[in-house]
Formats: C-alpha cells, sequence, structure tokens
C-alpha cells in the first residue's frame, strides 16, 4: 500500500474519531457542568429536581445503552452516531426555550438518550477498528481528547455566559452538532454480525467482568456528586466567578487529557494495569476529599490531583474492556460496562443532589471521595484474597 493511502487510512480510522470525541466533549460540558447553575438560579429548581434529573439522565441510560450497544454489533457505528447527532441537536435546542419542570425533564432525558446513543456508538467503532500495537495509546489519544472537548467547552462556556446567556448558549451548541454531520463520509463502516443473545451473557458473568464491572460502579459514584453539586461548590463555597469555574474545570480537563495520553503509552509499553488502577484511585479519592478545603488554590491543587487519578481510571477501563471482550460482540458488552458506569452515576446522583442541597455543596464531594479511598483498599484486600486461593490449591 501506498504511503498517501496509508495516511488516508490513519485519518479516517484514528485522527477523525478521536476528533468527533473531543467535538462532542465541548458539546456536552455545559450541559453536564454548567447547567445546575441555569437550574437552580433561573428555572428555580430545588436540590431535589437538580438530583431528580441527574439521575433521569442516568437512568434514562440503563434503559437504552445495551440496545445501543447490541445495535452497534449489527449496523456499521457510524450510522447510529450521526442519528446521535441529530438528536442532541434537537436536545439542545429544546433545553434553550423550555421553562417548567415536566417539558424540561422530558427533553433532558431524550439529550440522555443521545448522549449514551453517541458516546457507546463512538466506543464501539474505536474498539472494532483494527488492532495496532499502540492500541492502548490510541485509547488514551481517543480519552484525552474527550476531555480536551471538555476542557474547551468549559472556558467557552465561562466566556459565553458572560457576553450570552444560558438558552442562547445551548442554542450555538445545537447548532455545532448539526455540523459535526459533516463528518458522516468520511468514518469508518465497519459491517454488522450475526448475534447470539447467549454469548453476551456467558460474557459478562465472567468472574473477572464482574469484579472489573463491580468496582467500575463504585468509582463511578463521585460522577453523581459531581454533575449535581461541583459547579454549586465551585460558586457557592470557593465564590468563584463564571470565567473562573470555567478555567478551574479545564484545568482538571486538561490533566485528564494529559493523563491518559500518558498511561496509554505506559501500558503499550508493558506497564500492568494495577500499577496504574491503584495509583489512580488514591489520587481520585484523596483529590476529591482535599479539594473541598474552600481555599481557591488549595481546592484546585487537589482537584488536578483528582484529575490525574481519573485519567488513569479512564484508561484502565479502556484497556479492560478492549482486553475482556471479543471484537465481535464488543460493542454489546461495552455497552453493558458503560451501563454499569450510568448506575453509579444514577445512584450518586440521586443521594448526593440532595444532600448537597441540605448539608452543604463540598460534604457530596469529600463523601465519594472517600467511597473511592475505601474501594482502593477493597481491590487490595481482594488480590491477596484471590492470591492466597491460587496459592492454596497448589
Amino acid at each position: 500500500m501506498h504511503s498517501s493511502a496509508l495516511q488516508k487510512l490513519y485519518a479516517r480510522e484514528d485522527i477523525l474519531p478521536i476528533l468527533l470525541s473531543g467535538s462532542y466533549g465541548f458539546l456536552s460540558s455545559l450541559t453536564y457542568f454548567f447547567l445546575p447553575l441555569f437550574l437552580k438560579d433561573h428555572l428555580q429548581f430545588s436540590g431535589s429536581k437538580i438530583g431528580i434529573l441527574y439521575a433521569g439522565l442516568s437512568i434514562t441510560g440503563l434503559f437504552v445503552t445495551f440496545p445501543i450497544g447490541f445495535l452497534n454489533d449489527l449496523v456499521t457505528p457510524r450510522s447510529l452516531i450521526m442519528f446521535s447527532l441529530i438528536i442532541t441537536g434537537l436536545a439542545l435546542w429544546g433545553q434553550a426555550v423550555t421553562i417548567s419542570f415536566i417539558p424540561f425533564f422530558l427533553v433532558f432525558l431524550l439529550f440522555g438518550i443521545s448522549n449514551n446513543l453517541f458516546r457507546v456508538s463512538l466506543d464501539a467503532l474505536l474498539f472494532k477498528l483494527e488492532k495496532t500495537e499502540h492500541q492502548v495509546t490510541r485509547y488514551g489519544l481517543y480519552n484525552g481528547m474527550r476531555m480536551i472537548g471538555f476542557t474547551a467547552g468549559a472556558v467557552f462556556a465561562g466566556y459565553s455566559l458572560l457576553s450570552l446567556d444560558f438558552p442562547a448558549t445551548l442554542k450555538g451548541l445545537s447548532l455545532i452538532a448539526l455540523v459535526l454531520l459533516l463528518t458522516y463520509p468520511f468514518l469508518p463502516a465497519s459491517p454488522g454480525r450475526r448475534w447470539e443473545l447467549f454469548n453476551y451473557r456467558q460474557d459478562f458473568l465472567k468472574k473477572e467482568v464482574l469484579v472489573f464491572s463491580l468496582w467500575l460502579f463504585f468509582f463511578t459514584l463521585h460522577w453523581g456528586a459531581e454533575s449535581t453539586c461541583f459547579s454549586l461548590f465551585l460558586r457557592d463555597n470557593l465564590k468563584l466567578p463564571m470565567i473562573g469555574i470555567g478555567y478551574y474545570m479545564a484545568a482538571e480537563f486538561l490533566t485528564v487529557a494529559l493523563t491518559s495520553v500518558y498511561c496509554g503509552r505506559l501500558i503499550d509499553r508493558g506497564i500492568s494495569f494495577e500499577r496504574l488502577l491503584y495509583p489512580g484511585l488514591i489520587a481520585s479519592g484523596l483529590g476529591h476529599l482535599l479539594m473541598t478545603y474552600p481555599h481557591v488554590y488549595f481546592s484546585l491543587f487537589w482537584r488536578i490531583i483528582h484529575g490525574i487519578g481519573d485519567g488513569a481510571v479512564m484508561l484502565v477501563m479502556y484497556e479492560g474492556i478492549g482486553r475482556l471482550f471479543h471484537v465481535d460482540r464488543v460493542g454489546g458488552n461495552a455497552s453493558l460496562i458503560y451501563l454499569v458506569t450510568l448506575a453509579g452515576s444514577f445512584a450518586g446522583a440521586l443521594v448526593f443532589g440532595p444532600l448537597g442541597e441540605n448539608l452543604g455543596y463540598g460534604v457530596p464531594l469529600a463523601g465519594s471521595g472517600i467511597v473511592t479511598l475505601l474501594l482502593f483498599l477493597f481491590l487490595v484486600w481482594w488480590q491477596r484474597w484471590e492470591g492466597s486461593r491460587s496459592a492454596d490449591t497448589l
């Protein structure tokens, strides 16, 4: 194959999906992190209602994530990616023009469906690409670019909300989602496969997959705390202005991006995933706990430590999915793993949303950090217990 053809293949199979990941991160950063400010201040939603909204976002995924992953094993993921962008555009516009709770709840659920459809389909596209010797580096670049998208989105949202308002910003993001439809002809088209539902059950009930899913559930509890309390903590506890909130978030997102790329290279060079997972859990949990001290620079330092931990753990998750599941069923199985993370986020939002309103927005962040530290201790205990069992059978 000529070098020009190789460059074209590389652009289609690596660069474009990675850039699309970053673009969607840009679109969704405002909804995930700034929107609670809009919901509380402008729409007058209580902490319980905000918790219900974000819990609904997660629970929607509990019903649609596996069917979406299953569809990605039957048809080419790029068609589902494009459909998700259309729904995202409509949902963002709907958030901009809806003011009462029930209609907003329904539009927010539509956004949840579109977000799941995009995330699962783009992940499936990534996992179905031809394996290379630098496969985990590809995962790192993919997740890193997504976080760079969050970084740019946080800064953009901070500035945009100073000069515009939330509805105008949401409408602008809606139009960007529709512009991304132009990438459709250039995305790789992987063929669908014949399916057998029994194989998914066999895949997912393996002990190593169940343990993998269990620790991911407890790890992602802190996502629920972040979605409902993080931006409110930055404004009410750290007294940051809108642009300050954007820069604070951007510093963490950029840290996660750089950590993901670096950890991907480490795994491809032979570093075991435990050597990244355990320090990652410590950094994530300790950072989440200590960032709640109400001093901006102290808090930001520990938030960056938390970002280093999250970047390492997320890379372990992608490496685990690629290692544990067969490529023909990786769409459905990866969606089941994503389903577990949504369940964790759902549980976290449902618990930590009202907790933040009643006890202060730092309490849920600190509490979920402690849960992550306890998770680290559990995994260390589990590994030693498994090692002793193996030694006893020899």
